[in-house]
């Protein structure tokens, strides 16, 4: 099943990489700027995922899934999941009751297919003469224009002769990218009456004109980002398909490897019954959503130490969750024989501790799906709550999103480091105890967290070579967790790339796989008699 997979993954590949090359973007992205590495990388992620989605499709199509599945949808993770998700969509329909413009809301979503960066390619030769190029730009819908020359020109939405008698347009020059804002309007004052004079309006424009004002040939961009009237609305496909995922890779789990999966879902369970789990789940709920109303006294910056200060309460019980279940069910197992039972049967040990590992994942993620959506309906909240104690209005809901949808990719690096806390903590769980167990993850998050100052101080330090030694060592044997870390954003109030996401989760998978390699030959020669 696994090379059918391979070779429909290259096929799907092949047909989806024409699309991903043809596809255009924005000057300003910087994203044709790209290196050899980042497309190499993004070809492998590519390739990657159509493995995996060809995987499942086959996975999905067996008999032994047909007769599976509903017991696969009462057991483990997807009961709670699906739970998680009939609540939010019940909260979902009853908001449509109160939510403004719910049809723009729902005809913003059908427009997302359309969305994306068309761009409009001219050549100019150095004439006095304007020139009239067709375009077709739906002006309802644009989200963003931008021109660039090699050139100097001037363009205009109204011929030039038309044009009020003292109005001056703007200069485009090859020395920067000309962006087109609805703050400084420049060019938008030259849409043609009829037509309203901004990029909101519901109007068509169908020419414009161009002047090549140097003296050499000018090549002219048009690039024209769509986005639907409600852009905020693609995150409900995104969370779909993120649904989708964990159901896939659930199943794909359970029916690819079932003596892994057995021990897996015996771990979840476990550890779900543990105290210490409603312990953590309640107590971190009930502090995410006190640290709405707790003064900051920051001048109007309560919103960012409320992010920071909640990302770190979800990452630290996390983790002591990761540190305690596996002390639980592995350290404490081989200790008492129960290990020994369970590799009397047909598992080898390999499949053991994975299982292991992969059981702590699930009942990690089930905590961080109850505290993100606990923790992101608090920041949301908490424009509200500053605005009201300020007296001032009600700020606007996308506002509130906006502050939400910034926290999504904290809540995602949050949990990558958790990732590789439990398998750090799985791989010492083989050879000891509960406490050195804790005791050497401490050490592991001070200097993980203290990495780039180490790095920073061994090159100041430079005439010390028992220095750089040390700092090389902590560098390159301990992870650098600030990868994670994505307080400077918060504090500068920008948005995390995507790109970013994928690399730290690039560097999650490598420290997590080598921490599980030592694992497994930590526990390969264990005597657990």
């Amino acid at each position: 099943a696994l090379l059918i997979a391979a070779g429909i993954a290259v096929v799907l590949s092949v047909i989806v990489i024409p699309f991903r090359l043809g596809s255009v973007s924005m000057p300003s992205s910087g994203i044709e700027n790209d290196t050899i590495l980042s497309h190499l990388m993004k070809m492998i992620g590519l390739y990657l995922t159509c493995l995996f989605v060809a995987y499942s499709f086959l996975v999905l199509a067996w008999r032994r899934t047909a007769r599976e599945l509903p017991l696969i949808l009462r057991e483990g993770m997807l009961m709670p999941l699906f739970l998680i998700v009939c609540t939010l969509a019940a909260v979902g329909l009853i908001g449509t009751v109160v939510a403004p413009d719910t049809s723009g809301i729902v005809g913003s979503l059908f427009k997302l297919p359309n969305s994306g960066v068309t761009s409009y390619q001219f050549e100019l030769s150095p004439s006095d003469t304007p020139v009239a190029e067709t375009v077709d730009i739906s002006v309802g819908d644009v989200g963003g224009m931008e021109i660039e020359t090699t050139g100097a020109i001037q363009a205009s939405f109204t011929p030039f002769d038309q044009l009020p008698e003292h109005f001056k347009l703007d200069d485009i020059t090859s020395d920067s990218i000309y962006r087109v804002s609805p703050y400084e309007p420049g060019i938008l004052e030259t849409i043609p009456q009829g037509e309203d004079g901004d990029l909101t309006a519901k109007s068509v424009i169908s020419k414009i004109y161009l002047s090549n004002v140097g003296p050499d040939p000018a090549t002219v961009g048009v690039f024209v980002r769509y986005v639907p009237q409600y852009s905020q609305v693609v995150c409900i496909p995104v969370t779909a398909l993120g649904i989708v995922v964990i159901f896939l890779v659930y199943v794909v789990q359970r029916m690819a490897s079932p003596r892994m999966f057995a021990v897996a879902l015996s771990t979840f369970k476990s550890e779900v019954a543990q105290p210490l789990f409603a312990l953590v789940v309640s107590g971190g709920v009930c502090a995410l959503i006190a640290f709405v109303w707790i003064p900051y006294n920051t001048f109007g910056e309560d919103i960012k130490m409320l992010k920071d200060t909640g990302l770190t309460l979800i990452l630290v019980l996390s983790i002591v969750l990761a540190l305690w279940s596996a002390s639980t069910s592995v350290a404490e197992e081989i200790e008492g024989r129960t290990a020994l039972t369970v590799l009397s049967k047909p598992l080898n040990r390999r499949s053991f501790v994975i299982g292991k590992y992969v059981g702590i994942v699930w009942t990690l993620l089930l905590v961080y799906l109850v505290f993100s959506i606990v923790f992101m309906a608090a920041v949301a909240y908490k424009p509200i709550y500053d605005a009201k104690e300020a007296s001032m209005g009600t700020p606007e809901w996308q506002t509130c999103y906006l502050e939400m949808i910034r926290l999504a990719p904290g809540l995602v690096l949050a949990f990558m480091e958790a990732l590789v806390f439990t398998a750090l903590s799985v791989a010492i769980s083989t050879r000891l105890p509960l406490l050195a167990n804790m005791t050497i993850c401490l050490v592991i998050y001070a200097l993980g967290h203290l990495t780039p100052l180490v790095v920073e101080s061994s090159m100041e330090g430079a005439g010390f070579g028992i220095i750089r030694f040390f700092a090389q060592l902590i560098a390159t044997v301990f992870p650098n967790l600030e990868l994670f870390n994505i307080q400077a954003a918060i504090s500068a109030g920008v948005d995390v790339p995507f790109v970013y996401l994928g690399w730290a989760f690039s560097y999650c998978a490598i420290y997590s796989l080598i921490a599980m390699l030592l694992a497994l030959i930590m526990f390969e020669d264990r005597d657990l008699a």
